[in-house]
């Protein structure tokens, strides 16, 4: 049998000062009770003429993490997205950088090397506010851009490096 994978292991971070050279990466998670990520395949179906039933190609995913948190201020992630809200953040004032690491997913055991992918991103606002005497939320979507880069991260107080390639 298997080990049971906790949600704290599958790890995002966003780098939260895009235009500061090396990524400022900041754990997306805070105030969120919630957090998949969507693969959205894009395929296509065709039934050949010698088949009875259709072959299915996998073209391209659409990855993306949609997320709600509750506005608290100071944390890093929520003032990032926040200020994308406030200045209605559009093409390249929108985007930023994805680490995602299976914490979980050790790639040599003891060496606190983990599985991860860094992608190029897209944030998007969808909603602010919420009801009366309640803390405030902002639901956004983190829309995955491109080819990621495939390695390892390291964590080092909380704070994660990645390697590009699976060896080190």
């Amino acid at each position: 049998m298997g080990t049971l994978v906790k949600r704290p292991e599958i790890m995002a971070f966003l780098d939260t000062v895009p235009t500061g050279g090396s990524p400022t990466w900041k754990i997306v998670g805070n105030g969120m009770t919630t957090g998949s990520y969507s693969y959205e395949a894009n395929e296509t179906s065709e039934t050949y003429i010698v088949d009875e039933n259709a072959t299915t190609t996998i073209n391209s995913y659409a990855v993306s993490l949609d997320g709600e948190m509750k506005c608290i201020y100071g944390d890093d992630v929520y003032d990032f997205i926040n200020g994308l809200r406030f200045n209605l953040a559009t093409g390249s004032s929108a985007e930023t950088n994805l680490l995602l690491i299976d914490k979980y997913d050790e790639i040599t055991s003891g060496t606190g090397k983990f599985r991860a992918q860094q992608f190029k991103c897209s944030v998007s606002i969808s909603s602010y506010g919420g009801d009366g005497g309640a803390t405030p939320t902002i639901s956004f979507k983190v829309s995955a851009n491109g080819t990621p880069k495939n390695g390892y991260a390291t964590i080092t107080g909380g704070t994660p490096t990645f390697h590009e390639g699976l060896s080190a």
